[in-house]
């Protein structure tokens, strides 16, 4: 893989060949690493240990591959984030300490997913899925919501298509990570070694009980959800699996994240939410703050930022997004997770 020269952290990267993009897409992680791209242990903390099953590059368009093939490396745009971040409090020392973390400790943590190529594969299969809804004697209020049975042709291509997305997104997090700890080892002499690895905005084949019967193997869609496994599940790494998962809950770059887990009674297919979620759209959000005027307040609250643009960073200002602290107390309340750290900002790459 060639890497830009034009930052450690890049919001863009030299492009892949198209052999490698495609081993990329059907590997994930785990082609990452073994081109030299993080160690062995990554994977096993790593959801599905580094790549989706299944994935089909023949579902991948020409054109999503195109997206693909200059991007992998980068953080995007939008509300995607490297954060250095300090561990403000532990809420559970012994589930801490396996997840590895401890208080006033230094973290990076890292929101990006799979780019244009995630995007153009949504756009070409919500497409399709539209043109075939009406043989299926399906209607949506909306186009986007545009959807097949899983098992028709079109669902069974669109599964396969966001499979290769989705290790395209973990091939694209495991590289930066990797960048991460250069720069931490290069600067401070210390490492990082990785908590957990987990997508969002995903569609999984899983299997769960239901009204209280047998398993049952159901598409679980996590939009604005993430995973939460519980102890003792068995696609949890033998090193977690009495603890649980852990679940990453990013914030807003003025206020603070959290580290979760997964807990038995999790109800809803052991699922959780994935972040603050917006209250302000991105157009409204920028009407409320100038950019350079937002990067002033945060850096004299002692947080350094380094934004593409004023016009991102504004987009992205705290007052755009919900009270991190009142959605978590409130999943944890609802029983689809517990606390086991709140972690504050010290620096931030926005893409």
């Amino acid at each position: 893989m060639r890497r830009s020269r034009a930052g450690r952290v890049p919001a863009g990267c030299g492009k892949l060949g198209r052999a490698e993009l495609e081993a990329l897409l059907d590997g994930g992680s785990r082609y990452a690493v073994g081109r030299g791209h993080g160690v062995e242990r990554d994977l096993s903390r790593c959801e599905d240990g580094g790549a989706v099953a299944d994935a089909d590059v023949e579902q991948v368009s020409e054109r999503a591959r195109e997206r693909g093939l200059a991007q992998v490396g980068s953080l995007g745009s939008a509300n995607h984030f490297l954060e250095v971040q300090q561990v403000a409090e532990v809420y559970d020392e012994d589930v801490a300490a396996a997840f590895g973390l401890a208080r006033d400790q230094v973290c990076v943590m890292i929101h990006c997913g799979s780019r244009g190529l995630g995007h153009q594969i949504c756009t070409d299969h919500v497409r399709a899925m539209d043109a075939a809804m009406a043989r299926y004697g399906i209607q949506v209020p909306d186009r986007q919501l545009a959807c097949t049975p899983a098992d028709s042709p079109e669902g069974r291509a669109y599964l396969g298509a966001m499979a290769a997305a989705a290790n395209y997104g973990r091939a694209n997090r495991q590289l930066l990570a990797e960048a991460a700890r250069r720069v931490f080892r290069r600067e401070t002499g210390g490492g990082l070694t990785l908590v957990y690895d987990v997508s969002h905005n995903l569609a999984k084949i899983e299997e769960h009980a239901v009204d209280g019967g047998g398993p049952r193997r159901l598409c679980v869609h996590r939009k604005g959800a993430t995973r939460a496994f519980p102890p003792g599940h068995p696609e949890l790494p033998e090193d977690l699996r009495d603890v649980g998962q852990p679940v990453l809950i990013p914030g807003t770059m003025g206020t603070a994240s959290y580290v979760l887990a997964g807990v038995a009674r999790g109800d809803a297919f052991h699922s959780t939410c994935h972040g603050a979620g917006r209250s302000l759209s991105r157009h409204q959000a920028a009407r409320t703050i100038g950019g350079k005027q937002l990067r002033a307040r945060l850096e004299a609250e002692g947080i350094a930022v380094r934004p593409l643009s004023p016009r991102s960073l504004a987009e992205e200002t705290p007052e755009a997004y919900k009270d991190v602290d009142e959605v978590v107390e409130a999943s944890e309340g609802a029983g689809l997770c517990r606390k086991v750290a709140r972690l504050v900002p010290l620096g931030v790459v926005k893409g």
